[in-house]
């Protein structure tokens, strides 16, 4: 792809989506899932509860394989933050981006499902608000060029013009 150095506008989408993709990494630490149990009493786990079981000799081997599958919640914006960071230039990061908010969308909708809980909730509606900044980005990349050169009035300074 093209490199095309970034300006004022795509550096203020770029450096947002970075935010909103440590935000994402920071809510994987708060209540993801929630269940009532048989007492009706209410459990919520993180993203991180949930993978501690990795440790635990005696779990239970059904939570232990849908605990392999956390690491997808930090990954995606781990991914997401990174190419956003790191490439100024090229429109990579606006399609890792949108690659990574269908993947994060995705795997709340599919791993989490009814369990939902509150940060699951705020991490979708920061996906579809990411989707929709980095969908600005790459129209502010296409409108770059245009808006950049301003057509420019030229006065009419010949000599032997009438006046």
């Amino acid at each position: 792809m093209l490199k095309i150095p970034e300006n004022k506008t795509r550096k203020k989408l770029r450096i947002t989506l970075c935010v909103l993709y440590l935000v994402e990494i920071v809510l994987c630490a708060l209540p993801y899932f929630q269940y009532i149990d048989e007492k009706n009493v209410l459990h919520s786990y993180s993203v991180f509860d949930i993978m501690s079981v990795w440790g635990l000799s005696g779990s239970n081997d059904a939570v232990f394989k849908y605990s392999l599958f956390m690491p997808i919640f930090f990954i995606v914006p781990i991914a997401g933050f990174f190419f956003c960071a790191l490439d100024k230039e090229r429109n990579m990061k606006n399609i890792v981006s949108i690659i990574c908010c269908l993947l994060g969308v995705l795997s709340i909708l599919t791993m989490v499902s009814y369990t939902i809980s509150l940060a699951s909730v705020i991490a979708l509606l920061l996906y579809i608000l990411i989707c929709f900044l980095t969908t600005l980005s790459i129209f502010a990349r296409f409108t770059d060029k245009d808006a950049t050169k301003a057509p420019v009035k030229q006065k009419n300074t010949d000599p032997n013009r009438e006046v």
